[in-house]
């Protein structure tokens, strides 16, 4: 086949995946993966995503009696949760006690035992706030329980790894290490981002 013969295979080529593609719905295989049925279990998908009305649920309905992941406690978020929930055992015995180990465990890497952000992540990770300040002390007890949680900023949340009781015993022991520490000043323990390695 002669040049110009294949010049003009390439350019007919092109003109009719150009058409194509200006008239068709566009091949499935072009999507994003992001729209696979096994990212978005949760959600509501149909073949064609860009489609409008229904959609179809991707994922069976929980069976009837099953609990949640995260307990089945209320939704609640750190605008509302005083309005929703309120602590159950302040100064319960043996709340704290439970709290101090739940701390070690999941708060003390970033937040330190003192609460300071002295833990081994803490001083490696940016922005880790401290837990003794006035300003974690004005949190509610909703609020400090909804922040376990869900997390917020940076922290991640744990609402699925710590369980509703655990969760207000952890709170309960930050109250007991509030109390027994001095006010820490605005911004006090508070990580920066770490320094840049050296060249």
């Amino acid at each position: 086949m002669s040049t110009h013969k294949l010049a003009r295979a390439g350019v007919a080529a092109l003109a009719f995946v150009f058409v194509a593609g200006l008239a068709g719905p566009g091949c499935p295989w072009f999507k994003m993966m992001k729209y696979q049925q096994s990212r978005d279990g949760f959600s509501f998908d149909t073949d064609d995503y860009d489609a409008e009305g229904p959609k179809v649920q991707s994922m069976r309905s929980p069976v009837a009696g099953t609990v949640s992941i995260d307990g089945g406690d209320i939704p609640v978020t750190l605008m509302n949760a005083d309005q929703f929930i309120r602590n159950p055992i302040p100064g319960a015995a043996g709340s704290a006690e439970r709290g101090k180990e739940l701390f070690g465990t999941f708060c003390a890497p970033c937040h330190g035992a003192d609460g300071l952000t002295r833990g081994p992540v803490g001083v490696k990770f940016p922005f880790v706030r401290s837990l003794i300040t006035a300003q974690a002390r004005g949190y509610t007890d909703a609020y400090l329980y909804t922040m376990i949680r869900n997390g917020r900023g940076l922290m991640p949340r744990y609402g699925a790894r710590v369980s509703v009781a655990e969760r207000w015993d952890i709170v309960n022991y930050v109250r007991g290490l509030q109390a027994a520490s001095p006010i820490a000043p605005p911004g006090a323990g508070m990580t920066s981002a770490p320094p840049a390695p050296a060249q």
